[in-house]
């Protein structure tokens, strides 16, 4: 009889301890508490009318969202990258907050350029699970124009 009762109450408590997420099988780390993460590629190029590319152009990308009353919200933090001789720049975000909308502004650090932004949205896609919401590239191309003396 106490075995027939420890069989059933050793049942109980793993039916219980199961529904809290414990149990005997450990089949490897599970991400599932902590915030969706998505890979994101940026590429942009900067050129000026002629179609020459721009060297040493800063260029600024800010990711942000749309709060509950539809008012855009930027992220606090901004990164920063200056264009290479071809007038590119190339960045890649693994495992980043899967942000859809994305500033970016280019500015001239010596003056000679006008500046200039755009704000576009992305796709995330190939998404395995809630958490991983896959991969997203953003692409941007600028022709910045002379200032006015």
């Amino acid at each position: 009889m106490k075995t027939n009762v420890k069989k059933w109450m050793n049942v109980l408590l793993g039916a219980i301890l199961g529904m809290f997420g414990y149990g005997c099988k450990d089949s490897g780390p599970v991400a599932m508490y902590g915030v969706p993460s998505g890979d994101l590629t940026f590429d942009s190029q900067v050129t000026n009318e002629s179609s020459k590319p721009l060297e040493g152009i800063q260029v600024v990308r800010r990711g942000g969202w749309k709060d509950g009353t539809g008012t855009m919200r930027w992220e606090d933090r901004a990164d920063t990258m200056h264009t290479d001789a071809n007038g590119k720049v190339h960045r890649e975000y693994q495992r980043d907050f899967p942000l859809i909308y994305h500033k970016v502004i280019v500015s001239d650090v010596t003056g000679e350029y006008q500046p200039d932004s755009v704000i576009k949205e992305v796709k995330y896609s190939g998404g395995r699970d809630a958490w991983y919401q896959g991969k997203a590239t953003l692409e941007t191309n600028f022709v910045l124009r002379k200032k006015d003396k």
